[in-house]
């Protein structure tokens, strides 16, 4: 399906017009930036605790990187085996950041866009897929390489008939760069995030990748998080359960309900049962994971911190909802906003200079480059923003010695 065929775009509200806007090239790499690098916050804040709570919530707010010390002193369920409870440690050996789901497979669509150009298709990704997806993957995403590797494409790699996990979060934190590299451009951020979606999940999972993608594409201009959610709430069919959950934290919020009260109403409306569906794995389930997204974006009102503490604080599979938030607030905020305490004070022996010492480690992804400098990385999420940005009716002008673009936007 390319942009031309999305269906969505049928449940449009007329309301929804072309509307210029402009952005200096300085401030939109800035918020790119903030994209990447809130990630990793939320990514790293979030690991020690993924999949720890689902019954309830964490009894205290995570608003910072916990060490297991810091944990058994709080008597705090946490990841005590493996690198995820050792950020501090990981951080200081590998002289900054290192790759994870939450950004890795992003990194591979960089890399096919970059190869295949922003229409790339189905038959092209599957091919980036077998180069370098071959570990560190699990449920609905280590079945469609599963099933890529026998000869299926997608969407079949992601539907319902081939995938027993395609109700799975596995998709949703992986297509959110669509929305950076369509800024402003919502219906087209939208489309590429449930095409990509569609890889490794199938019917109401694709919802919150939807949502995402638009989120992220509309800040580059609305910092108005209660505005983000209205729009990207309109992207969905009305019969949708995420928009469905979301209208219902709409409403909880309004009625003066804590957001540990909405969580504990979630759990009961979403955790185990979907449109009738009895979701196997609940814990790793789409609806509920992506809903706590939505929760911490519409209780942190705008606050960087604030956002990715609910978001962890929730439970579930929480590193990925609190990476996805940290990167709406990158955007919506830009690099500079996000706390130094955050990016540059990670490592156990020395502060760094620069948010995660401008280092990106990947060990995850075959066939790639194990070092990058993050604003490398950046600068290549700028490239592609700025081909879409003049194939999309846009422009680049120079004025007073700075480029300014110009964006039809469509909110």
């Amino acid at each position: 399906m390319n942009i031309r065929g999305f269906a969505l775009l049928l449940v449009l509200p007329a309301c929804f017009a072309q509307t210029e806007r402009r952005i200096s090239q300085d401030e939109l790499k800035d918020k790119i930036h903030g994209y990447w690098i809130g990630q990793l916050v939320g990514n790293y804040m979030g690991f020690p605790f993924e999949n720890k709570y689902e019954e309830t919530a964490i009894p205290i707010l995570i608003d910072k990187y916990y060490h297991y010390h810091d944990a058994k002193a709080k008597n705090l369920r946490m990841n005590t085996n493996d690198r995820r409870a050792y950020t501090d440690i990981m951080a200081d050996a590998l002289g900054g950041a290192w790759s994870d789901d939450d950004t890795d497979i992003e990194l591979v669509t960089l890399h096919a866009v970059e190869k295949c150009g922003l229409d790339l298709d189905y038959s092209e990704i599957t091919e980036m897929w077998k180069a370098h997806v071959n570990r560190f993957v699990w449920s609905a995403a280590s079945k469609t390489r599963e099933l890529m590797g026998e000869g299926l494409l997608p969407p079949q790699t992601g539907s319902k008939e081939h995938n027993e996990y395609w109700y799975r979060i596995s998709s949703q934190l992986m297509t959110e760069i669509w929305g950076t590299f369509y800024p402003g451009m919502t219906d087209a951020a939208a489309e590429r995030c449930e095409w990509n979606a569609k890889i490794i999940t199938d019917d109401w999972a694709t919802h919150p990748d939807i949502v995402y993608g638009v989120l992220y594409s509309a800040a580059f201009f609305e910092k108005d998080t209660t505005k983000l959610l209205e729009i990207a709430a309109a992207k969905l069919p009305e019969t949708s359960p995420f928009r469905e959950g979301m209208e219902k934290i709409k409403q909880w919020k309004s009625e003066g309900k804590s957001w540990r009260k909405v969580r504990r109403l979630l759990h009961r409306a979403y955790f185990k049962n979907v449109n009738d569906f009895e979701v196997p794995y609940p814990t790793s389930g789409s609806i509920i994971n992506g809903l706590c997204s939505i929760l911490a974006i519409s209780y942190g009102e705008g606050d960087f911190v604030k956002t990715i503490a609910i978001a962890t604080s929730a439970g579930y599979d929480c590193d990925n909802q609190a990476a996805t938030c940290g990167g709406l607030m990158g955007i919506i905020h830009g690099a500079q906003a996000i706390p130094g305490s955050l990016t540059k004070e990670l490592p156990s022996r020395r502060e760094w200079d620069t948010p995660f010492n401008n280092t990106y480690i990947n060990y995850s992804r075959d066939g790639l480059p194990n070092h990058y400098r993050i604003s490398d990385i950046v600068d290549r999420i700028l490239a592609v923003s700025e081909r879409a940005i003049l194939n999309n009716e846009g422009s680049k002008t120079e004025q007073n010695g700075e480029w300014i673009y110009t964006i039809q936007t469509d909110f």
